[in-house]
């Protein structure tokens, strides 16, 4: 903003130098006190001298208004940039935003990821030991039905 501000002034000033130098090109005299920046007061502190002549004189107006122009276009090509760039770096800290937020969602996923995986260990663990202790007692219990099968039958031949 500050660059803005001091670009509009200077452009400012530029204009009226311009001014008074179309001025004294056709002829006439400059209507405020100051001519090219410079006080023309009488008390002989600040007065230069210019007595070179016409062509000379017009062909030295004539470069420093053009080299007046060019550095008006350049200042105003690097307040553009310096637009571009804010507006880049602005998108920027967006793209930054929208990386965070994905980021937090990978990590957020990651440890419900953990979480399940440990809750699933625990099931298998479970399921191993009943599995484990289950057969057993299903032996013993075939077994035992063997053996009552077999007494009945036994007792059953014995009786006829």
């Amino acid at each position: 903003m500050q660059l803005q501000e001091l670009s509009a002034d200077f452009r400012q000033k530029q204009r009226k130098y311009l001014g008074d130098v179309k001025a004294q090109k056709s002829g006439g005299l400059v209507e405020s006190e100051t001519r090219f920046g410079i006080n023309l007061e009488d008390d002989g502190t600040l007065q230069h001298d210019y007595s070179f002549g016409s062509s000379q004189q017009l062909a030295v107006v004539d470069d420093l208004q053009t080299e007046i122009q060019s550095r008006d276009k350049e200042i105003a090509q690097i307040a553009k940039s310096i637009e571009e760039l804010g507006s880049i770096f602005k998108e920027l800290a967006v793209l930054v935003i929208d990386q965070g937020t994905i980021l937090d969602r990978i990590d957020y996923n990651m440890e419900a990821v953990v979480e399940h995986t440990k809750e699933g260990i625990q099931q298998l663990e479970k399921a191993e030991k009943s599995q484990k202790s289950a057969r057993p007692l299903k032996c013993i219990i075939c077994l035992l039905c063997t053996i009552m099968i077999l007494l009945l039958i036994l007792v059953m031949k014995h009786r006829h």
